[in-house]
């Protein structure tokens, strides 16, 4: 038999270890941003309010990050969002733990090594949905600790994860209130959470969140659009569904993401139950299992009415992650494994190991864009005039990888001239002009930079640029992000 109580002893060296591998890992690989990471350069000042449909928390972070790593962009970006990683594995180990023992706890931790948002896309990308991931699972964590009689303190935790969440991303709200309503509809859970302490988890909650509504009343709709507009791109395989005034090949793309989100972990834990029979019991109280349950139902199908009554098209797996962050848990609470556990704990390891290891692999070998020659086009900008000058691109993350190369703004400082970039020989097209003030004149030629990619792949990439005159400011350059 396995003894759960040692593994759970060890996990948290262990994520500690696997946190500092995988930030040391994506240093030692690359000292450019990926395209999350490059959508902070020009965006970390302390305000209220930030483009790219995206509420300021992530900035700050990042931010603070920066003062304390002497700007350095790549250590800042790369170091906040690992940590946050190496967070959630702790929130779910911990909360999963408590409610179930260390059998629960452990198989959580293993069941987020099946989760490919979780074990595969936050080591190399991502940024606030990994934040948003953290506050739903906080929330959790708030709930087990006042269900544990932690008293007042437990209830300063609930407030701190709901500000944490509402300033992290909008698709949070989605979570927080079918939490809520999960809650409610427990006679337990409801006369443990809706008490007078709970008006001290609202105060904190309200006066993180007062500031932002103030100084954006009219930018919210506005800023969440830009990102809903992302909604409306149709998925070709999905049209033949797509019906005048409904959504409904949005709402099978949802089910898709869903089950691309968290069905690989629920097959490979069925699989692991095949022969234990007697089946083990489901662990922790029914009553916490079926809040969490019915937090992601209740989530999914407000999701799902709100596709299919706007007509949208499509959702990314990202989009259901904090819908779907309780998922760890719930398999770990749900079915817990006997016979079958040793082979889910080597799977689960086995993918913790593989998946750096195929990213270093994909790094070294791939024409991926963290091996974009950004180093080779900053040394020609800077050769050919050394002014400072801000810079532009027709990608957001091209242009804020050669800023902070060059440490020009946006990265840095201001300046009067801007240095467009562009990929690819040719003249810059229509849209990549775009990113210019409409009185920009050219004051250089177009100058092309053909460079190796900063791996073994023996690829190259091609970049032009071109210095332009202008006192205005640019348009926003996150506008696609």
């Amino acid at each position: 038999m396995i003894n759960w109580t040692y593994f759970a002893r060890r996990i948290p060296i262990a994520i500690l270890c696997y946190t500092v591998g995988v930030i040391a890992l994506r240093l030692a690989l690359s000292p450019f941003l990926d395209i999350d990471e490059a959508q902070f350069v020009g965006s970390v000042d302390f305000s209220w309010i930030y483009g790219n449909s995206h509420p300021p928390l992530y900035n700050w972070l990042v931010r603070l990050a920066l003062d304390l790593t002497g700007w350095n962009w790549v250590v800042a970006t790369v170091t906040v969002r690992l940590c946050l990683l190496g967070l959630y594995h702790w929130l779910s180990f911990d909360t999963a733990r408590r409610l179930g023992g260390d059998r629960a706890g452990v198989l959580a931790l293993a069941a987020s090594a099946l989760l490919p948002q979780i074990v595969w896309m936050s080591i190399q990308t991502t940024a606030h949905t990994l934040l948003v991931i953290v506050a739903s699972i906080g929330i959790i964590h708030a709930l087990t600790l006042i269900r544990s009689g932690r008293g007042y303190t437990a209830y300063i935790w609930l407030g701190v994860w709901a500000a944490v969440g509402g300033l992290a991303k909008y698709n949070f709200f989605i979570f927080l209130f079918s939490f809520l309503i999960a809650c409610a509809l427990n006679p337990t859970i409801r006369r443990q959470i809706f008490r007078k302490p709970a008006w001290i988890s609202l105060a904190i909650f309200v006066a993180a969140l007062s500031p932002i509504v103030i100084a954006s009343v009219n930018a919210p709709l506005a800023a969440t659009a830009g990102r809903m507009v992302k909604l409306n791109h149709p998925i070709p395989m999905l049209q033949p569904f797509d019906l005048p005034w409904f959504g409904i090949d949005g709402v099978l793309s949802l089910v898709i993401s869903a089950f691309l989100w968290s069905g690989p972990a629920l097959l490979i834990f069925l699989i692991g139950r095949r022969k234990d029979d007697p089946k083990p019991a489901p662990d922790g109280d029914a009553d916490m299992r079926k809040v969490l349950f019915r937090t992601v139902v209740i989530g999914l199908t407000a999701f799902g009415l709100i596709v299919l009554f706007a007509d949208y098209h499509s959702v990314a797996e990202r989009y259901m992650a904090p819908i779907l962050a309780p998922t760890a848990i719930l398999l770990a609470l749900y079915f817990p494994q006997k016979y079958g556990a040793r082979n889910l704990l080597v799977i689960s390891a086995g993918f913790y190991i593989l998946a750096p290891i195929a990213f270093a692999i994909v790094m070294l070998f791939g024409a991926e864009r963290l091996s974009t020659p950004f180093d080779a086009v900053a040394g020609a900008i800077r050769a050919q005039n050394s002014a400072p000058a801000r810079i532009a691109g027709d990608r957001q993350d091209d242009a804020a990888n050669v800023a902070v190369q060059l440490n020009w703004p946006p990265a840095k400082g201001s300046a009067d001239d801007i240095v467009l970039i562009w990929r690819g020989g040719d003249a810059p097209n229509k849209d990549t002009l775009e990113r210019l003030p409409v009185d920009a004149v050219a004051v250089g030629p177009i100058t092309r930079v053909i460079g190796p990619l900063k791996n073994f792949s023996g690829r190259t990439r091609t970049f032009s640029f071109q210095r332009y005159s202008s006192h205005s400011p640019l348009p926003d350059q996150n506008s696609d992000g």
